[in-house]
């Protein structure tokens, strides 16, 4: 993976929230995951006959809103309002069609179950981190060297390398939280270690 340091300090920032998040409005979606390949950023939602918006990391999108991916690569991966260990998970059609699903149909559906920090130094997640939330693309390699797109709820352990990938003009970040329910945000472009985070070791 390329390393880019994109004119001196990368900044880590420190997260005072704990992987739970904010309270939402009930029957409201979080949106905690955004894959995206296209410069199009085509996963938007809207309500009613309004504007389609274009999706962020961290939105909430209303109970009576509609959402659209219009990209076969891309997907989103949301939350409900009362409970941040179920995500859905939004594909683009490989056909190259819109997806569009209401926020209210999405709830109706099956939840993937994902465990995350209770900050209580759990032990489940000792030596781990757990991500909270991304945007754009990111892969983890493990110890052993095995691939796989990162997604919310994956449990990094350590060993691993994380990288972060900017591009097609999508702002990549990623939400690490530690067992304690410490979290960073680090942003793309870059490779790093789950140790280095672990240990607090600077990542430039």
């Amino acid at each position: 993976m390329r390393r880019s340091l994109r004119n001196g300090a990368i900044l880590i920032i420190l997260l005072a929230a704990t992987a739970v998040g904010f309270a939402q409005a009930k029957g409201t979606l979080k949106c905690v995951g955004l894959y995206l390949e296209t410069s199009a950023k085509q996963v938007s939602y809207r309500v009613g006959g309004g504007d389609w918006v274009v999706m962020k990391a961290g939105d909430t999108i209303p109970a009576d809103a509609k959402i659209r991916v219009n990209a076969p690569r891309d997907w989103v991966e949301l939350t409900p309002s009362d409970n941040a260990n179920a995500v859905y998970e939004i594909d683009g059609s490989n056909s190259g069609g819109e997806v569009i699903k209401k926020v209210a149909d999405i709830l109706k559906s099956e939840a993937k179950v994902v465990s995350l920090p209770k900050g209580e130094a759990d032990p489940k997640f000792k030596n781990k981190l757990v991500v909270t939330q991304y945007a754009g693309q990111h892969v983890f390699t493990t110890a052993d060297g095995d691939k796989n797109d990162i997604k919310y709820g994956d449990v990094l352990a350590s060993g691993g390398e994380i990288s972060t990938i900017a591009n097609n003009g999508v702002d990549a970040t990623i939400d690490l939280t530690d067992a304690s329910g410490q979290c960073w945000r680090i942003p793309g472009n870059m490779d790093f270690t789950v140790d280095q985070i672990l240990k607090g070791e600077p990542l430039y």
